[in-house]
């Protein structure tokens, strides 16, 4: 029996986004929800006004926001379990925070991917900090139809031919 790898969106990369984010945004605490707004936001800083996004403007690609909730939930307990990351429980339910550990084991990344990951967070958290969580859900209500439909002929063009 062979096992599947998954090269992309696996625990490994969005565990490394998640440790970006919450270093960025510490001392304040995120829950699976706003994890996952600014993990969308930091990879496609362009659908927010941003410069050139890190990840492709690939067609419909606002379904990302629909898709990786498991995955953020499945990697928050893998770095809970190594300490990476802490958890606090409070009225807003359960929300996750950097650990002592987080920032010296992301200065030990260096490469272009990661400091641009880390570049971006800084950027989307300036940009939103001031966003409460309702402010930030009606902001992508309103603009997600917009995130990846600027390139029909992917999805149309192709049925067509």
């Amino acid at each position: 029996m062979s096992k599947v790898i998954k090269v992309f969106n696996n625990k490994l990369e969005m565990g490394l986004r998640i440790l970006v984010i919450l270093e960025t945004i510490y001392p304040k605490s995120f829950d699976v929800e706003m994890i996952n707004y600014y993990d969308y936001f930091i990879l496609h800083t362009n659908d927010i006004g941003g410069e050139e996004s890190l990840h492709a403007d690939v067609p419909n690609r606002y379904g990302e926001l629909s898709v990786k909730r498991e995955l953020i939930r499945n990697t928050t307990k893998l770095l809970l379990s190594r300490g990476l990351i802490d958890v606090e429980y409070s009225h807003r339910g359960i929300e996750y925070k950097a650990s002592e550990t987080t920032s010296p084991f992301l200065v030990n990344l260096e490469e272009e991917y990661t400091e641009k990951l880390k570049e971006n967070a800084a950027w989307v958290y300036n940009k939103f900090k001031t966003y409460s969580f309702n402010d930030l859900n009606k902001f992508i209500i309103e603009n997600k139809n917009k995130w990846g439909t600027e390139n029909p002929y992917c999805t149309i063009g192709l049925i067509n031919e």
